[in-house]
This record gives C-alpha cells, sequence and structure tokens, in this order.
C-alpha cells in the first residue's frame, strides 16, 4: 500500500501546484497602474521590469485616465523624451576658418562641418575669413574637405605655391577685435604638386 500511498500524496502536491495562481505582471505608466490598457500608443519611452515582474513604462508626458473603478480606459499628452535635445557645451573661445588661395594651385573645395555643408569654394573665391563658432561644440569636431584639382596645373607651380585653410583658436576684444592664437589648431595645405582629389575627415578639439 505504500506506493498508492505515495502515489496519491504526489498527485495531491501536483493538483495543489497547478491551483495556485501565478504572479499577474501588472504594467505601471510613469507610476501609475495602467493593466488591462487597451488601444494605446507610446513612443520614446524607457521601459524597465521590477523584481516582481511588474512592467514600468517611464515617459514624462504621458498620463493615465481612469473611470470611477480605477480602471484605465486611455493614456493622453505625449512623450517629452521625443522632444528633449542632448545640452551641448558651446566653445569657450572663437574659432575662425582662413582661406589662402594661390593661383597656382587650382583646387575647388567643399568643406563639411560636423557632417553639415559649411561652404564652397570655387576657383574664383577669394582669401576670406569666417567665424566657424555656431557650428561647433566643445569637445571633438569633424571638418570634412572634398577637394578637387580644377583645369591644368600652372607650368611654373612648386611645392612652395600652396593653398592654405586654416583654423585658429582666439578671444574677442571689448572693441571687437578678434586676437588669434598661433599656431592653428587645424590646417589642410595643397601645393601646386598636388593634383589628386582628396576626402579628408579630421578631428578638431574644441575647448
Amino acid at each position: 500500500m505504500r506506493p498508492l500511498l505515495a502515489l496519491a500524496t504526489l498527485s495531491a502536491a501536483v493538483v495543489l501546484t497547478a491551483a495556485a495562481p501565478a504572479h499577474a505582471i501588472d504594467v505601471y505608466v510613469n507610476g501609475i497602474k495602467a493593466t488591462g490598457l487597451k488601444g494605446a500608443d507610446l513612443t520614446n519611452c524607457t521601459v524597465k521590469f521590477d523584481a516582481l515582474g511588474n512592467l514600468h513604462i517611464i515617459s514624462p508626458g504621458y498620463r493615465v485616465i481612469t473611470d470611477t473603478a480605477g480602471k484605465p480606459v486611455r493614456v493622453t499628452g505625449s512623450s517629452d523624451f521625443g522632444n528633449v535635445k542632448a545640452k551641448v557645451a558651446k566653445p569657450k573661445q572663437r574659432y575662425v576658418l582662413l582661406y589662402r588661395p594661390n593661383p597656382k594651385v587650382p583646387y575647388a573645395f567643399t568643406i563639411y562641418v560636423n557632417a553639415k555643408k559649411f561652404r564652397d569654394i570655387q576657383l574664383n573665391t577669394g582669401p576670406f575669413t569666417v567665424d566657424l563658432t555656431a557650428r561647433l561644440h566643445r569637445g571633438a569636431n569633424a571638418i570634412r574637405v572634398v577637394g578637387k584639382p580644377m583645369g591644368t596645373a600652372p607650368p611654373t607651380g612648386s611645392e612652395s605655391d600652396v593653398t592654405r585653410l586654416t583654423v585658429l583658436s582666439g578671444n574677442e576684444r571689448p572693441d571687437g577685435t578678434f586676437v588669434a592664437k598661433h599656431p592653428p589648431v587645424w590646417e589642410l595645405v595643397r601645393a601646386a604638386v598636388d593634383r589628386k582629389p582628396i576626402d579628408r575627415t579630421s578631428t578638431l578639439v574644441v575647448e
């Protein structure tokens, strides 16, 4: 009879285990219980599971609306996360880009700063100095220069005949005068003997 008694005890244990309800997972939206909510579409959210397996949806801007019995019926609002932009630290100094052409170096350039087009330089573009500060942020910045030789090189050109793209940092005096520091923080030089297209990206570290 002992085997039968053991079998009966095991069967009872299985029945009790099956009958015991598993822990139901609850859903919370910004700390408000929203279990059973239907037809809701939430975007730009952070989703977390707590130690009990409950689901927490976090995204300020959403609000759970409940009926008189406390049952969630809908969600209003929109995610604040979608509108949050990372704060970018502005440079402490001013940065200017200088272009110094040379008729013996017939090159055209396109300059990109942090993946955005900044300026085209054609053969007839004269020397210029332009403020670059608004396109930069503190830390690493990417400067990409796409250049290609135009026409034929003058027969008298040499390695000493160069075109320069230079970035200088500095400060502004109370009267508005820009005082540049040397040496340059970034520079690209092309000589008359250079006749190959370039596509060069380099890092400019801004303070």
